[in-house]
């Protein structure tokens, strides 16, 4: 899936910032990148998100805020799509913030530097919870219910000011992911990220993958690793294991269960791979979400 470089403030010179709503059927599946900062806070969804190098599975009540640059999409479960086309189930809002703009309100040099060092920080996006979660959707909501521009700028502002205050947020992207999508790029990885987030729990080819691109195996493998920073084998995998991580913290399903229905053709694999990307075994894994 092609991340499509998007103007979200294009044409209005002297804006810092935009607010945008949506109440839908579903998310757009279009994978893109912005100069502007996004601060998003899912009110009502779920589904599969993309995040530089970074894949999870996200519901509702979730924040999440996406540095300058950072490719990124949310994309609902097919099924959710099917289910919900006459209903509004894709809920959320999302503040845009131009980083160049916003540094222009401010003088003082320590105030600059603060903000500019956040910045560099959410380059590689960031997701928050407890408190300071709580207290950023509250000034979110703030945000979207005044009426005039002063009174939405000082919301905004003390957003801001939550925001560079904050150490309590996980980093999402890998330490060394760089965006080398280039804008002349076709719909490939479009057709791809969308393929996989949707067929995961099946048999997934790479001879097809490939098929899907009109490019050979080894064409194929060195696009989507230069693009994504990883294999399409590990993003294959990274996907089945963020579900599973889903599922076990939502069902009582056992482990076997639980490989076979993400898509591991055997409980052996699911146990390497399951370690090589959490660092310990399922079981291990669902004993701690039983402790916590």
């Amino acid at each position: 899936m092609k991340p499509v470089f998007a103007k979200i403030l294009d044409g209005k010179v002297n804006d810092v910032y935009s607010l945008k709503v949506v109440d839908a059927p579903y998310f757009s599946t279009e994978f893109h990148f912005h100069e502007e900062c996004q601060l998003t806070y899912t009110l009502e969804s779920e589904g599969r998100r993309m995040i530089g190098d970074s894949i999870a599975d996200f519901t509702s009540d979730e924040l999440i805020f996406v540095g300058s640059n950072l490719p990124h999409v949310w994309h609902n479960h097919k099924q959710c799509e099917d289910e919900n086309e006459n209903t509004a189930y894709a809920r959320s809002i999302s503040i845009f913030i131009h980083p160049n703009k916003i540094l222009g309100l401010f003088r003082e040099p320590d105030t600059i530097e603060r903000v500019k060092n956040f910045f560099r920080i959410a380059k590689r996006g960031m997701k928050f919870d407890g408190l300071i979660k709580e207290k950023l959707q509250q000034a979110m909501l703030k945000v979207s219910a005044q009426t005039t521009e002063i009174k939405r700028l000082i919301a905004l502002l003390q957003i801001l000011d939550l925001l560079c205050s904050t150490t309590s947020y996980e980093l999402l992207a890998s330490p060394g992911y760089t965006n080398n999508y280039q804008l002349k790029d076709n719909d490939r990885m479009d057709k791809i990220l969308k393929y996989v987030f949707d067929n995961f729990n099946q048999e997934i080819l790479l001879t097809t993958a490939a098929e899907m691109t009109n490019m050979n195996k080894q064409a194929f493998c060195r696009y989507f690793k230069n693009r994504t920073q990883k294999t399409f084998v590990t993003f294959v995998n990274e996907v089945r294991i963020g579900h599973a991580c889903k599922l076990m913290a939502q069902t009582d399903l056992q482990i076997s269960e639980l490989a076979y229905s993400c898509g591991f053709n055997s409980l052996t694999n699911f146990n390497k791979f399951f370690k090589l990307a959490k660092g310990i075994t399922p079981k291990e894994y669902k004993k701690m979400l039983i402790v916590g």
